[in-house]
């Protein structure tokens, strides 16, 4: 299991728009709790979903297994991830519905033989007999670091749009607000069960091909990471391409389950170790691995594996496989 936590300093950037009002074009936002010295409260902060960042790994996740000469269904290619969850789309991939529970395993191994983001991603067909493959990257809402107050902002900058020659609406007025903030992320690469079908019952045709792909397979997953911890995802980048800069990151390779610390308090790569040798014991684990980017002066503890940069991260990740 690969599990990390990272601190990114963003500065006007637009990357998670839900709704227009009028001429504004809002940024998303998350409600948060803060504890503070006379107690805890609630604030309002800019915020950028799991789902825009998932969508842009699986973005990078086609365009590499395209690469490696990886399955892809038709959808995926064309950046569309609805997972086969029409009938269209079976009679499409030619795949046949499950006609009951018995063949619910039959039906996941076939989707994941057709498509690699669909093993990776996960899918969902709610048709007569659902099948529910859970996904095996897992991304956290990017929140502004917090602590007794949050260093983020969100205005609104004014923008028009002008012509000479159209002869109604020459000037067009709008308004798109912008965040700023030190936000953290957290991801969770389950790399252990790609290629492993996930519902119950005997061996199927298909599993056998699947356990030769496993290797590239997980390779191309961590390798669409790099697009993530690289700060390429969100929208709006054609005219509000942020300032972007990775702070700190802390990434952990495990034989049982583990989550690095919240990256709110400036001691979380210290404490996410700590954690992490109290987890392996607890857990009676064989694997505790941990990889730093520091860019912030952090107290770290000696012994690490420390790394200069996200291209050496991928590199450092690739060579365990």
């Amino acid at each position: 299991m690969i599990s990390g936590v990272a601190r990114f300093l963003i500065n006007v950037e637009a990357l998670n728009g839900v709704e227009t009002v009028g001429n504004l074009n809002k940024h998303r936002t998350a409600t948060i709790v803060l504890e503070t010295s006379s107690g805890y409260m609630t604030t309002y902060v800019p915020a950028i979903s799991g789902a825009t960042v998932a969508h842009d790994y699986q973005v990078a996740l086609v365009n590499i297994a395209d690469r490696m000469k990886l399955p892809l269904s038709k959808t995926s290619r064309q950046y569309e991830f609805v997972k086969f969850s029409s009938e269209d789309i079976l009679k499409e991939e030619n795949i046949t519905p499950p006609k009951n529970a018995k063949e619910a395993r039959r039906f996941e191994v076939e989707i994941m033989l057709k498509d690699v983001v669909a093993d990776i991603g996960g899918f969902m067909y709610a048709g007569k007999t659902p099948v529910r493959r859970t996904s095996r990257i897992k991304f956290g809402y990017m929140i502004p670091v917090a602590k007794e107050d949050v260093l983020a902002s969100i205005d609104a900058q004014f923008h028009t749009r002008s012509s000479n020659t159209a002869e109604e609406g020459k000037q067009s007025i709008y308004n798109v607000e912008v965040a700023s903030a030190l936000y953290t992320l957290v991801f969770q690469l389950d790399e252990d069960l790609i290629s492993v079908p996930s519902t119950v019952g005997d061996k199927v045709n298909g599993e056998e091909d699947l356990a030769k792909q496993r290797h590239d397979r997980t390779e191309a997953a961590i390798r669409a990471l790099y697009c993530v911890l690289t700060g390429n995802f969100g929208g709006k980048r054609s005219r509000f391409l942020p300032s972007l800069e990775l702070k700190s990151l802390i990434v952990t390779r495990t034989d049982f389950p583990f989550i690095p610390s919240p990256a709110n308090r400036d001691d979380y790569i210290e404490d996410t170790i700590q954690r992490l040798q109290k987890a392996k014991k607890i857990l009676e684990g064989n694997v505790a691995e941990a990889y730093v980017i520091n860019n912030e002066n952090h107290n770290i503890p000696q012994g690490l594996t420390m790394l200069s940069s996200v291209e050496e991260l991928i590199e450092t990740l690739l060579e365990t496989l």
